[in-house]
């Protein structure tokens, strides 16, 4: 998980991973002088060293491990359930609502929330786990297996490309066409840790990525646009769409602010990405499918009556 950190002028004269320690719950500092050998780690006052001594006002780039999940603690979190049965949870994730407890941010996850509604300990092996992920500021649907045969079932059906997704996406711009296509190669950006960039086949960690983009509603300056992704990268849709010049709306780490509109009154302050509809088989064999309602923050802006397109 990602943290961007202020130092305070009364943090002045502090070593680096002796204050990062400090504001990071769970971060200590042999975690800190791994992230900066690992070139995890960037601030803005130049090169990072564990022993530097804090000057105030710097700001601080960390990217830090998740948590194992014997650590996770259940906490009595609000869940929006779609489906639920003996084997499989199905819930309408907030925006802004961490998904895995990670160093710096243990409390208030989806995770933990699942436990709790089970009365599961997270050292117990019938404990409920996640199948997929989604970006802390990614709204909508998220699958969470109940037992591990069942986890085992529904990761290989997203392993073998079996499951369909479709998110709803706000980007900025117009683009030419109504449809368009990227098929190409993902890994780490080059030149910053903290994001993805399409990279040549060879490069080092490079996945191949395919998304599928069709436009729903022109707005001024920006699109509804619906995505279908047929793998499941890091930050996939973001990539493609900054890649093709029409970054996700509000996303400050592969467009211009984290803010939209630029001017005027905010109707989003989030990424404007949204899980929109999940396809996939139960493992008795019938067709589940689930739809996510669009949230407030985008509905301001395209309505809430807009539909995903049908599948064919």
């Amino acid at each position: 998980m990602q943290h961007r950190l202020h130092v305070p002028d009364s943090a002045a004269g502090t070593r680096l991973d002796i204050w990062i320690e400090s504001v990071l719950e769970g971060c200590s500092r042999s975690l800190v002088a791994k992230c900066i050998k690992d070139a995890c780690f960037v601030m803005s006052s130049g090169k990072a060293k564990p022993g530097y001594k804090l000057r105030g006002g710097e700001c601080i780039d960390i990217e830090v491990p998740d948590l194992i999940s014997t650590e996770v603690e259940p906490e009595d979190i609000p869940l929006n359930v779609l489906y639920e049965d003996d084997e499989l949870l199905v819930v309408n994730k907030a925006p802004n609502m961490v998904v895995h407890p990670a160093v710096g941010h243990r409390r208030g996850t989806l995770l933990a929330g699942v436990l709790y509604r089970y009365g599961h300990a997270a050292d117990d092996p019938q404990a409920a786990a996640l199948i997929h992920r989604l970006d802390a500021d990614t709204s909508g649907v998220i699958a969470i297996a109940r037992t591990p045969q069942t986890h085992a079932f529904y990761q290989d059906q997203f392993r073998e490309r079996k499951v369909v997704k479709q998110y709803l996406a706000l980007l900025a711009g117009q683009a030419k066409s109504d449809w368009w296509s990227c098929d190409n190669f993902i890994g780490r950006h080059p030149k910053d840790f903290r994001k993805r960039a399409v990279v040549e086949s060879t490069a080092r960690g490079a996945r191949n990525a395919r998304s599928d983009f069709y436009v729903l509603q022109r707005l001024e300056h920006a699109m509804a646009v619906e995505v279908r992704i047929h793998t499941g990268r890091t930050h996939q849709i973001r990539v493609h769409a900054a890649d093709q010049g029409h970054a996700v709306l509000a996303d400050g780490l592969y467009g211009r602010a984290t803010r939209w509109p630029l001017q005027g009154n905010v109707l989003l302050q989030r990424q404007g990405l949204h899980a929109w509809c999940l396809q996939m088989t139960h493992s008795s064999g019938r067709s589940l499918r689930f739809e996510a309602p669009i949230p407030e923050d985008m509905s301001r802006l395209i309505g809430a009556d807009l539909k995903p397109r049908p599948l064919v």
